[in-house]
């Protein structure tokens, strides 16, 4: 049986103004000097999921592995982001790790990945595209899943900023069907006001964490009635935002500001 406390952090939910500010000139710096040509650093999206879902495991001490799409001739990833920005830390700096699945679906990967090792939360971002690819739906959904004995999955999934309401709602209805409920956060306000942007970003995560740990309680409970529904993030985001399809990486792309 999992201890669910494991998954439940008892310090402050949300970092100070000070630390968002460290992590947003974390964040842009690496996009200006990426450590690796791997989306996990170039891609936008992929390098803000990465900063976020770290800072949110180290707390929690879990083991984060970090799936995409394509291929990487890159051995070593550098180290988290929370190894530069918690220098004091006691466990030392801690490497990226990275899983590319070459052309099969990373979010499948990622369950599988949740599966064999109960302590670890499996991320990776994605279209909606390759959510509803008709070859892994099936292995997209999240009655896999088991609260009281496999990790966690968190996926990201890429939304037009500008897109229309009907659009958001049929892919909410998507998403339910298939095991999963919305967190959505616009990061469009990044250019504007990118500490209130961070501050949002880093309390939905702690609501997404705070999610699966009462998943995690209520199946060790035994009160778990119906199938539960995964937390799933919704970033709204521009269109050069829109994560690369089949890994391939353009870097000028993702380096401008």
């Amino acid at each position: 049986m999992i201890d669910v406390t494991t998954w439940t952090a008892h310090a402050s939910r949300e970092p100070s103004e000070q630390f968002l500010a460290a992590m947003d000139r974390r964040w842009r710096d690496g996009l200006e000097c990426p450590a690796t040509r791997c989306e996990w650093s170039v891609g936008r999206l992929h390098s803000l999921a990465l900063l976020h879902l770290d800072r949110a495991a180290h707390k929690r001490r879990l083991r984060a592995i970090y799936v995409t799409a394509g291929m990487c001739d890159e051995g070593d990833h550098g180290f988290t982001p929370m190894s530069d920005l918690v220098p004091g830390d006691m466990y030392g700096p801690e490497a990226v790790r990275v899983v590319h699945t070459g052309d099969a679906s990373p979010l499948a990967a990622a369950i599988a990945a949740a599966k064999d090792d109960p302590y670890t939360v499996a991320a990776t971002v994605i279209t909606e595209a390759q959510f509803v690819s008709v070859d892994t739906y099936d292995d997209h959904s999240a009655s896999l899943l088991n609260p009281a004995t496999h990790g966690a999955v968190i996926p990201f999934i890429y939304a037009p900023a500008d897109e229309s309401a009907d659009d958001a709602y049929d892919r909410e209805d998507l998403l339910r069907a298939n095991g999963f409920s919305t967190y959505t956060i616009d990061v469009s306000a990044l250019g504007d006001d990118p500490i209130d942007a961070h501050r949002h970003l880093a309390g939905l995560l702690e609501d997404v964490f705070d999610e699966i740990a009462h998943l995690k309680a209520d199946s060790a409970g035994r009160v778990m009635s119906v199938s539960p529904l995964w937390p799933m993030v919704v970033v709204r985001a521009p269109a050069e935002w829109e994560p690369c399809v089949d890994g391939r990486v353009d870097v000028r792309e993702h380096t401008q500001s």
